[in-house]
């Protein structure tokens, strides 16, 4: 490879000291020169000692800097915050629950540049499931009310996802974007915090004609909701909330509609219906409390940011660049 191009990786972090050295062993094998990457370990105000660990025991890392949010601003405001401080002609988000193969960096560069690809993502595979994927690329489904699947998830690997392809979105758990994009498209969404902030930034890059590809030869090796567990109170809530708010900030109105019509079913009437069951001694009394609190909250909430994403939407706020 010839004049490598800077690339600053962008690490977040949130009480996962449990996971830096396996992340740091693969990151000290990348193949691609360490003269020409930066590492930036952002921290979202961590307990569990995370940076007093990293500075301790890679204080001789190359190109390594800590950057300290002293919150949690979640995943989205957490890698704005980390891409601001970036110095790279590409910038390469990485979850901090992530095992990278040692040519990772390399491939993702190659296929970045041979591309003109304003956003590149690798093959990743689940690291405690051995053959089976991840994520190999996301496609956007604008006229469906679930506006963003992964492609290859929880499928046994075997050759099915070998072929570099443009893909229409990416995944936010590892993907490296052109300076040009971040710059001209923007960031993630801040008020996303958790979760579709990637689908709202790949729908924004896609409007404006940017094109995303995969790469196959690149690997990384994914420990999958790190910091939140699939199906928790946390997950559902901003996963339920951040359904409709990238509907109501990109789709059409009807689709939108659609969207709420089955969330104000899920949430409203199901969760009503729960508490008749509990009465009646079907269902649990405290399970079905729990569950229409939370589904009250999200729904209000989402309400509440309505009016901010609805300008949004009309770009009369712009979304944060570089």
């Amino acid at each position: 490879m010839k004049n490598n191009p800077l690339v600053s990786i962008v690490v977040l972090n949130w009480n996962g000291r449990r996971f830096i050295d396996p992340f740091m062993a693969s990151f000290e094998k990348q193949t691609y020169p360490h003269s020409e990457i930066e590492l930036l370990f952002v921290d979202n105000g961590s307990s569990d000692g995370s940076v007093s660990y990293l500075e301790k025991n890679y204080a001789a890392t190359p190109n390594l800097r800590v950057i300290k949010n002293g919150d949690n601003y979640g995943y989205a405001g957490g890698n704005n915050r980390g891409m601001r401080h970036a110095k790279g002609q590409y910038v390469l988000v990485c979850n901090n629950d992530l095992v990278l193969d040692k040519n990772l960096v390399s491939e993702l560069v190659n296929v970045a540049r041979e591309k003109n690809a304003a956003a590149t993502v690798p093959k990743l595979m689940y690291l405690n499931k051995p053959g089976i994927i991840n994520n190999a690329g996301s496609r956007l489904a604008p006229d469906s009310d679930w506006p963003v699947y992964e492609d290859g998830a929880n499928e046994k690997d075997t050759g099915q996802f070998d072929t570099t392809r443009e893909i229409t979105a990416f995944c936010g758990a590892c993907v490296l974007f052109s300076r040009e994009f971040l710059n001209k498209v923007g960031m993630f969404d801040r008020k996303f915090f958790l979760y579709f902030e990637d689908g709202d930034l790949s729908w924004r890059g896609q409007k404006a004609g940017y094109r995303f590809f995969y790469a196959p030869k690149a690997v990384a090796l994914h420990a999958h909701t790190g910091s939140t567990t699939e199906g928790s109170p946390i997950f559902n809530y901003y996963v339920g909330r951040n359904r409709l708010l990238i509907l109501l900030k990109n789709a059409k109105f009807k689709v939108f509609l659609r969207g709420l019509a089955k969330t104000l079913r899920d949430h409203i009437m199901l969760r009503l219906k729960n508490l008749y069951r509990a009465l009646r001694g079907r269902y649990s009394k405290r399970q079905a409390w729990h569950e229409f609190i939370l589904s009250q909250k999200m729904l209000w909430a989402t309400l509440l940011l309505s009016p901010y994403i609805l300008l949004k939407r009309w770009r009369l706020i712009k979304e944060e660049t570089l």
